[in-house]
C-alpha cells in the first residue's frame, strides 16, 4: 500500500467537510460517528485508507494530553485469515493492546481464561467481539480505520458488531472503506457517506504520476510531460490504472518502445489487463507458461503463498506427478514476468494479485466488461487449477516422512502446512478424476496416515468445536465422491478422530508451531463424537476403543494416574449415550477421585467432571442432585471466566435442563435463553450446538403452554437442520419427530401425522426399521392411527 502512495496524495480527503465532521464532532447520535467512504474498483480507496491512517497517527503522536488508539484493518478476500469478523476484531484487539504501557484488564483476564483452556493466544474459543467491547470500553479516544469491507466473508455481521461497539461506545469513531454495495449501504444506512469519483481522484492522481515519471528510463523532459499527460487523461479517476501504467512503461527499452506503448495504452483498467496479458502471450513459451501456473496458484490459493510455498508449488511437474526442486523458478523470474500484475510484500515474503478487480477479470466474473477470452494463452479455468492444487497437496501429505509426522520441518518442507489444511478445500473443488481419486484411496488406506493428518490439523487450528471442522471436511470429501457417482472406499473416520485424540498424550508439553489442545476442548470433541458415533450405530466400537486406551494406560480400580482421568471422562460420556446412567456415574466417580487427590480445589478439569455428575444424575432421576452440582460447577466458573465462555454456556444448559425436569420451567428459559444468545453471536445460527439450545427452549414454551411460540420455534429448527445437516440426518428426523409431538398436544392430529409419517420414512432409509428411533416412531405413528378409529 505505502510504495504506490506519494508524498501529498489523499489530503484533500482530511479536509472535506464530511471527514472533518466526523474527525470533531462530539454528538450523542452514534451514525455520526461512522464515515464511510466508497468508490469502484481500483479508484485508490487503499491509498487513501493509508492517508487517513498516517494523518490519525501523526495527530496521536502530537497529542500530549490525551493520546487516542488507533487500530486499522485491511480486509483481503485472497487471504483466509484476513475476511472473517474474528480476523479483523483479533488484530484490532491486539493493536489496542500493542498501543498502552499497562496490560489492559479485559485482555489480562481473556489470557488467564485461555491459559486455563491451554492456549496462549486469542481464538474462536474466545467470544471475540465481547472481548473487543470489554477492551474498547477502557480506551479514552479510540479510532478505528476499516478497508475493503465488501470483501468479508460475513458483512452483515461485521456491520452489526460495529453498529453496536459505535452505539455503545461514546469514545469509538469509525471510517470504512469499501465499494458501494447494496448489502453495505443497507448496513450503514443513517451514516455519513462520501462517494470517491474521478473528479475527486484526479489530483492524486496527477501527484503520483508526475513523481513515478520521474523515475521512468527515459531522460527528455517533453517525453516525460506526455507520458503524464496521456496516462493522467486515460486513467479517468482510477488510480490503479495509474499504477499499472508506470509500471508497465518500466519495461520499455529505448524512447521508440516507451512511446508505443504510452499510445498503446487503453482506457480503463480492464483494458489495461488485457494488454498486459497480451503482451505475456508473446513471450517464449517457457515464460508464457510459468506466468499462466503463477497466476493460477497466486490467484486460487486459500491466502497468499510465501515464496517458500509459491516455489515449491511451481516446481510441481504435471506429467510426472511429483515435485522437482531444480526446476523451481527464480523468485527475481517471477517479479520480472508477472510484473505489474503481482504484488510482492517484503514484510511477509508472500505474494498476491496487485487488485481483487484482476481476478475478477481473470475468472471472468466483469460482466459488464470485455474478458480475456481473446487472449488464448491465458484462459482460466478455476477447475483446472483447482485440479492441479488438488493433485500437488495430496501428494505432499502423502509424502513418507511427512505422512508419519506431527510436527513437520517447515524449511525442508514449507508446502506442508498448506497442504496439511487445504488439501481436502482443493479437492472438493476439483473435477472429479479417476486417478485422483486412487491416490486418495492410497493415502487413506494406512490409518495411521489419516490419525496423522487429523491430529496435525487440530494442532494448528484454533477453533472450538473441531470435530465439526473435521467431519465437514470429511463431507466435502464425500461430495467430490458423488460428482463421479463414485463411493470412496470403507473408512472409519470417527474412529480416526478417536486415535488422533489418544495420539495427544504421546506429545512433549510443546512443540514448535503447533498448540496443544486442552481436556474440554478434548471432551467437547469426545461428546460431539458420541453423537457421531449413535448417528453411525459404532457406539459400542467407540467404547471398545476407549477401553482399550485406559488399559493400554495401565490403570486400575486402585491406580489412576491423573493423566488418564479424561479418557474416564470420556468412557463416562460414552457409557451415558450407550444408556447405562450407572457405570457412567461410577467411571467419573473414579475420575472426580483422582482429580482432587491430585490437583487444587476449583481446578478447571474437577469443575468438568463435576458438570458431567450433575447431568448423570438428571439422566438417573435425582434432579435435585443434577442442579445443585451444577450450580457448585458454575460458581467455580463465574469466578474464572466470563459470562460468555463455553464452559460456562454449556453449565448453564445443563443447569436449564435439571430445572426443566423438576416442572420449574420458567427458571430454566432465561438460562436457554442467555445461551442461545451467545451461540448465535459465537457459532452462528446454524451450528449444530445452537439448534440444540433452540430445542431446549421450545421445551420450556412447551411446559409453560406457549404452544404457538413452541411449533413455531421448531419449525425453524426442523429447516435449518434440512439445510445444514440434510433432510435426512437423523438429527433432522428427530427434529421432526418433536415437531410432530408439538402438533398433538396442540390437538393438531393431521400435522402430526404428516409430520411422523415423513420422519418415519426418512429413518427407515438410513437407519433401518430395527432402530430405536424407528421404533419409537412407529408407536407414536401407531398411537395416532389407533385414536383416530
Amino acid at each position: 500500500m505505502n510504495s504506490t502512495r506519494a508524498s501529498g496524495t489523499g489530503a484533500w480527503l482530511v479536509e472535506e467537510p464530511e471527514f472533518r465532521h466526523w474527525l470533531t464532532n462530539h454528538e450523542q447520535d452514534y451514525f455520526s460517528r461512522t464515515l464511510w467512504i466508497h468508490g469502484a474498483p481500483g479508484v485508490g480507496k487503499s491509498v487513501l485508507c493509508g492517508t487517513v491512517i498516517d494523518y490519525l497517527q501523526k495527530k496521536q503522536a502530537k497529542n500530549q494530553t490525551e493520546v487516542p488508539t488507533i487500530a486499522y484493518f485491511y480486509c483481503d478476500s485472497s487471504f483466509a485469515t484476513k475476511r472473517t469478523p474474528f480476523d479483523i476484531f483479533k488484530a484490532l484487539i491486539l493493536q489496542f493492546q500493542s498501543q498502552c504501557q499497562e496490560p489492559l484488564p479485559a485482555l489480562q483476564t481473556a489470557y488467564r481464561n485461555a491459559d486455563f483452556h491451554g492456549r496462549s493466544q486469542i481464538s474462536d474459543a474466545d467470544d471475540v467481539f465481547s472481548l473487543f467491547c470489554r477492551v474498547a470500553a477502557d480506551l479514552k479516544s479510540l479510532y478505528i480505520v476499516l478497508d475493503g469491507l465488501d470483501e468479508c466473508t460475513d458483512t452483515p455481521t461485521v456491520i452489526k458488531w460495529l453498529s453496536d461497539a459505535t452505539s455503545s461506545i461514546y469514545s469509538l469513531r469509525l471510517i470504512i472503506f469499501s465499494r458501494d454495495t447494496l448489502e453495505i449501504r443497507k448496513g450503514l444506512a443513517g451514516s455519513p457517506s462520501l462517494d470517491l469519483t474521478a473528479d475527486s481522484m484526479k489530483p492524486d492522481i496527477e501527484i503520483y504520476l508526475s513523481k513515478g515519471v520521474l523515475s521512468l528510463p527515459c531522460d527528455t523532459r517533453q517525453m516525460k510531460e506526455h507520458v503524464l499527460n496521456v496516462l493522467s487523461r486515460k486513467a479517468d479517476g482510477m488510480f490503479l490504472f495509474a499504477v499499472l501504467g508506470l509500471q508497465t512503461l518500466q519495461q520499455a527499452n529505448n524512447i521508440d518502445e516507451t512511446l508505443e506503448m504510452v499510445e498503446s495504452t487503453p482506457n480503463g483498467v480492464y483494458n489495461m489487463y488485457k494488454l498486459i496479458l497480451e503482451r505475456l502471450s508473446t513471450q517464449g513459451c517457457r515464460r508464457r507458461s510459468l506466468a499462466y501456473k503463477a497466476l493460477g496458484l497466486i490467484s486460487t490459493s486459500t491466502r497468499p503463498l510465501t515464496w517458500p510455498e509459491l516455489r515449491t508449488a511451481l516446481s510441481w511437474d504435471t506429467n510426472q506427478q511429483d515435485f522437482r526442486p531444480t526446476s523451481a523458478p527464480f523468485k527475481d523470474a517471477i517479479l520480472a514476468i508477472l510484473c505489474p500484475l503481482i504484488e510482492y510484500r517484503v514484510e511477509t515474503d508472500t505474494f498476491r494479485l496487485v487488485h481483487l478487480s484482476l481476478y475478477e477479470y481473470l475468472f471472468n466474473e466483469v460482466k459488464q466488461h470485455q474478458t480475456h477470452q481473446d487472449v488464448p494463452h491465458f484462459l482460466f479455468d478455476p477447475n483446472d487449477i483447482q485440479g492441479e492444487l488438488a493433485d500437488m497437496t495430496l501428494a505432499q501429505i502423502a509424502n513418507d516422512y511427512i505422512s508419519g509426522s506431527i510436527s513437520v520441518d517447515s524449511d525442508q518442507y514449507p508446502f506442508a502446512t498448506y497442504a496439511t489444511k487445504n488439501w481436502c478445500h482443493h479437492l472438493s473443488l476439483s473435477p472429479y478424476d479417476p486417478t485422483r481419486s486412487r491416490k486418495y484411496s492410497v493415502f487413506m488406506a494406512h490409518p495411521d496416515r489419516r490419525s496423522t493428518w487429523i491430529l496435525r490439523w487440530l494442532l494448528s487450528e484454533d477453533t472450538s468445536f473441531p470435530l465439526q471442522q473435521i467431519v465437514r471436511l470429511q463431507k466435502l470429501v464425500q461430495d467430490w465422491f458423488e460428482k463421479g457417482n463414485s463411493t470412496p472406499d470403507s473408512v472409519d473416520s470417527l474412529c480416526d478422530i478417536q486415535r488422533a485424540l489418544f495420539r495427544l498424550d504421546e506429545l512433549p508439553q510443546s512443540m514448535p508451531g503447533l498448540r496443544m489442545i486442552s481436556n474440554f476442548e478434548r471432551l467437547v470433541c469426545v461428546r460431539d463424537l458420541a453423537r457421531e458415533f449413535t448417528s453411525a450405530g459404532k457406539l459400542d466400537d467407540g467404547v471398545r476403543m476407549f477401553e482399550d486406551a485406559l488399559y493400554r494406560a495401565g490403570t486400575d480400580d486402585c491406580s489412576i494416574e491423573l493423566g488418564s482421568c479424561w479418557l474416564l471422562n470420556s468412557l463416562g460420556i460414552l457409557y451415558d449415550q450407550q444408556g447405562n446412567a450407572n457405570l457412567a456415574k461410577e467411571t467419573q466417580q473414579r475420575a472426580l477421585v483422582c482429580q482432587t487427590q491430585n490437583l487444587p480445589p476449583g481446578h478447571l478439569d474437577i469443575v468438568l467432571t463435576l458438570n458431567e455428575l450433575g447431568r448423570l444424575a438428571r439422566h438417573l432421576g435425582h434432579y435435585e442432585e443434577a442442579e445443585s452440582l451444577h450450580r457448585k460447577a458454575l460458581a467455580i466458573l463465574e469466578n474464572l471466566f466470563d459470562e460468555t465462555d463455553l464452559h460456562i454456556t454449556w453449565t448453564k444448559s445443563a443447569l436449564g435442563r435439571s430445572l426443566l425436569k423438576q416442572g420449574r420451567p420458567s427458571e430454566a428459559l432465561p438460562f436457554h435463553q442467555q445461551v442461545l444468545s451467545v451461540e448465535v453471536e459465537r457459532l452462528g445460527k446454524d451450528h449444530p450446538h445452537t439448534l440444540w439450545t433452540m430445542s431446549d427452549i421450545v421445551r420450556c414454551l412447551r411446559d409453560l403452554c406457549r404452544l404457538d411460540d413452541a411449533i413455531t420455534m421448531q419449525q425453524e429448527i426442523v429447516d435449518r437442520s434440512e439445510s445444514v445437516l440434510g433432510p435426512k440426518n437423523p438429527d433432522t428426523l428427530w427434529a421432526m419427530n418433536s415437531l410432530g409431538l408439538l402438533f398433538d398436544t396442540a390437538g393438531n392430529e393431521t400435522m402430526a401425522m404428516t409430520v411422523q409419517e415423513t420422519a418415519y420414512k426418512g429413518q427407515i432409509e438410513i437407519l433401518g426399521e430395527n432402530h430405536r428411533h424407528c421404533v419409537w416412531t412407529r408407536e407414536v405413528l401407531q398411537k395416532l392411527r389407533d385414536r383416530r378409529v
